[in-house]
């Protein structure tokens, strides 16, 4: 009978090592060491065996028939009493080359990563299996096995011992494994492409559009989508999918309308209009219309694109944009073994610049067809405001904080040539979404303030945004046969032609944003038990999940952890409900909206009725600041209406929604008719306070030089006009009564987080300065200084008397030969 542990197996890896194992360890029996053994990998399982043999022994301990071992056992009993009496004397230390060995392998990188792919042992089990083996080791281990240990190199040494360490992890440590395993799948984001297999199973054709503003890249796509059986449009904004909505079914194209505040059905359409991230994945069609394709490198929603691209199941998929991501949409199509086909389209009419800039650097001298860009809300009403006092016409207005319906009814004002409104004043916004009847482009300036509430900062206009808008001068459908711009101020023309010459390099947009859906997110979360904070799992999974770093990012997702840190703490809310809160609209810079979202956040969790309670004024806006606050009130419309559409069990949301429709639809009349108010007040009265005292024709001299000043914009009007905008939460108080609990809490944390990005800028800036020195130094550092400084007007007085002695005694001066 021979007693051995039934692991612990001794391999063939070196022959002394397994001698002096089987030396000092008799009970021990070595299986199959003889040359023509099959177990002849390593001694990694040698070294293991002997070093848990005092673990495991009291319940291991087996009896084998063997021709030549006839132990009893009861001899094997008498040496395991021996072996527990010799266990009670504390083990010797390790000798310092195995000890080094083990700190060694702690620190191999190499080592751990190798873990991790062959066994998937993270960081975590491999450091407790580590120590573990340790412990092991120095209890277990004879002097001959260490002695055969310490003859070895390190990386032979690291290479039994990583061998050790994923046996042991693998008996000790099964369930850890496996649920990295299983956390490992939702991590993994290299492939985005095979989240989506119905896409993958059509034989899909992508045609990229590529081209510039006004060169019918978009009309193109679109007659093909009208031409099919079945089709589908995503647009950036609301307001783009609007107009294909009303353009289809005037065409005859029955077409529905899919956004994420609103749904309009039309009975028998097979076609559909709506933003990207409201594009369905499941519903397949003919045709597939992605317009600006190149938004698909948005830091912030980069993710909806990629997601649209490659996920709709259509037959062909028509992308539009200009040529900056053709190489990554290639790409991408190599991904998914897909065809891919190139456009390229010219503009239809030539853009010209204006060298001279606008005359006299005065609006006073902008001709009907004329459209003003600032890129502040401030400007754009002082620029309104000069011009309806400088000049006989009415200006339209379009910025990105006007609800869509509102800029639409603009846009009809200032195309319609009986309407009054010949000029427009305009941000960024005007470049996307709407069919203009614009002649002359006028930049106020080429830059924009970029950036948060605590890192704000002013940037250039990018060349690829200056192109976007300078193109929508002199459309094909306007009255205008070539397209022109320009400057306020002729000193940035430069500027403008260096950024309209920039060539469009089709890698410009080297990366596709990427976002994980929620069920990864849930099997990510299913393996954290114990952390309960959702914003803690979400910078978790940002920190570990595996990108292809070279054609993905993971997109910003500033505004979704705002409103996480503000109702991740409501009991009552789910994983779910949680995430469909962060992914609501819901701006984090203005603290009325995200007090809203609060507000409902805390009554779902409560089981309690949500109703929208605001009620629109009485009287339309007068003031920048009522005007801020009444887009605020529909944001929050917008707000209530998006989530009615994602928590359809809940009735107060179902039933109130046509109540809210019609608010949102009231707001925009107010905000219609503020628009003409906020420029019609100050119109006389900004004159007359300026015009001074004095007779009749000094009063008059006065109003003609403030007409000139008010010719660029005037700058106290522009103070007046911030200082107003800075009161905009005093502005119509009755609209927010029910939130004003949750306001005061909502400007409490966003203080607290401008405090902690402040704090962490100084610690940043005094990590970077200069270490100061000491008192010592200081003082040390003063008496050289004062003594050079001292030396130097000696040296000095000395010069200046020689040479005062040299010209009275003709002598040469000092250094002259």
């Amino acid at each position: 009978m021979c007693t051995y542990h039934p692991h612990h197996l001794i391999y063939k890896y070196d022959s002394a090592l397994t001698r002096s194992l089987a030396t000092s360890c008799p009970d021990v029996v070595p299986l199959a060491v003889g040359e023509d053994s099959a177990a002849t990998t390593a001694s990694a399982a040698s070294i293991l065996s002997y070093a848990s043999l005092a673990s495991s022994w009291d319940n291991s301990l087996i009896t084998i028939d063997s021709g030549n071992c006839k132990a009893a056992t009861i001899e094997a009993k008498m040496k395991l009493e021996k072996h527990q009496q010799e266990r009670a004397i504390p083990p010797p230390p390790l000798s310092s080359r195995v000890s080094y060995f083990l700190r060694s392998f702690r620190r191999n990188a190499a080592m751990r990563a190798l873990a991790l792919k062959d066994a998937h042992i993270n960081d975590e089990i491999f450091t407790t299996s580590l120590v573990e083996i340790s412990k092991l080791l120095q209890s277990s281990l004879s002097p001959e096995a260490a002695a055969a240990l310490e003859s070895l190199e390190a990386p032979h040494a690291h290479e039994i011992l990583l061998k050790l360490l994923i046996d042991h992890a693998q008996k000790h440590h099964f369930q850890a494994i496996e649920s990295h395993k299983t956390s490992v799948k939702s991590l993994d984001l290299r492939h985005p492409h095979t989240w989506f297999p119905i896409a993958r199973s059509l034989q899909r054709k992508i045609i990229y559009h590529a081209g510039p503003t006004n060169s019918g890249k978009t009309f193109n796509a679109l007659t093909a989508m009208r031409g099919a059986i079945s089709g589908v449009y995503c647009g950036p904004l609301r307001l783009l999918a609007m107009e294909v909505y009303d353009s289809c079914n005037s065409d005859g194209t029955f077409c529905n309308l899919v956004t994420g505040q609103e749904r309009r059905d039309v009975p028998g359409a097979l076609h559909t209009a709506c933003t990207v991230e409201m594009a369905s994945l499941s519903n397949r069609v003919d045709v597939a219309i992605i317009d600006e394709i190149q938004m698909i490198g948005d830091k912030t929603r980069g993710f909806a694109w990629t997601r649209a691209l490659l996920g709709i199941p259509a037959s062909e998929i028509h992308v539009c944009g200009d040529a900056s991501a053709v190489q990554l949409v290639k790409w991408l199509a190599d991904q998914m073994n897909e065809q891919f086909e190139l456009k390229t389209y010219d503009r239809f009419t030539p853009l010209l610049v204006e060298p001279k800039g606008l005359k006299q650097k005065s609006y006073s001298f902008v001709r009907p067809g004329d459209c003003i860009v600032a890129f502040s809300r401030t400007d754009i009403f002082a620029i309104k405001e000069a011009l309806e006092a400088s000049t006989r016409f009415k200006a339209a207005v379009i910025y990105g904080a006007l609800p869509p319906e509102v800029r639409r009814r603009q846009a009809r004002l200032f195309n319609d040539p009986e309407s009054g409104y010949k000029v427009m004043v305009a941000s960024d916004a005007v470049g996307m979404g709407l069919n203009l009847n614009i002649g002359r482009v006028i930049f106020h300036s080429l830059h924009k303030w970029e950036g948060g509430r605590s890192d704000k900062k002013k940037v250039e206009v990018s060349p690829s945004a200056v192109k976007q808008i300078a193109g929508r001068a002199g459309r094909r459908s306007s009255n205008y046969k070539n397209g022109k711009t320009t400057c306020v101020d002729s000193d940035n023309i430069s500027l403008l032609e260096r950024h309209l010459a920039v060539p469009l390099d089709q890698a410009a947009t080297p990366r596709a944003g990427l976002a994980p859906e929620f069920e990864q997110f849930e099997a990510f979360s299913s393996q954290r038990p114990d952390t309960t904070l959702f914003s803690t799992l979400l910078k978790e999974f940002d920190s570990q999940a595996m990108l292809h770093s070279q054609k993905y990012f993971f997109c910003r997702q500033k505004a979704m952890m705002e409103a996480v840190s503000l109702v991740e703490s409501i009991p009552g809310l789910s994983l779910k409900d949680i995430y469909i809160f962060a992914m609501a609209p819901a701006s984090g810079g203005d603290p009325r909206i995200m007090a809203a979202l609060l507000h409902w956040a805390k009554k779902y969790a409560q089981g309690m009725p949500c109703p929208l309670d605001i009620s629109p004024p009485l009287q339309a806006p007068r003031t920048a600041d009522q005007m801020r606050a009444l887009e605020t009130a529909h944001s929050i419309v917008t707000l209530w209406l998006w989530l009615s559409y994602r928590f359809t069990e809940v009735e107060s949301f179902v039933s109130n929604r046509e109540a809210a429709q019609e608010l949102g639809e009231r707001i925009c009349e107010l905000l219609g008719q503020g628009l003409e108010n906020i420029s019609a007040a100050p119109k006389t009265s900004f004159l007359e306070e300026n015009e001074g005292d004095g007779d009749e024709k000094s009063k008059i001299r006065r109003r003609s030089q403030i007409k000139r000043k008010l010719g660029i914009v005037n700058r106290e009007r522009v103070k007046q006009m911030q200082k107003s905008s800075r009161m905009s939460s005093d502005a119509y108080p009755e609209l927010f009564v029910a939130f004003e609990e949750e306001i005061e809490f909502v400007k409490t944390v966003l203080l607290a987080e401008k405090e902690e990005v402040v704090r962490e800028k100084k610690e940043e800036v005094s990590r970077k300065k200069p270490k100061r020195p000491t008192t010592v130094e200081a003082k040390a550092s003063g008496r050289v200084a004062k003594a050079a400084v001292k030396s130097t007007r000696v040296a000095k007085r000395l010069t200046k008397t020689m040479s005062a002695r040299a010209d009275k005694k003709h002598l040469p001066r000092n250094g002259q030969k």
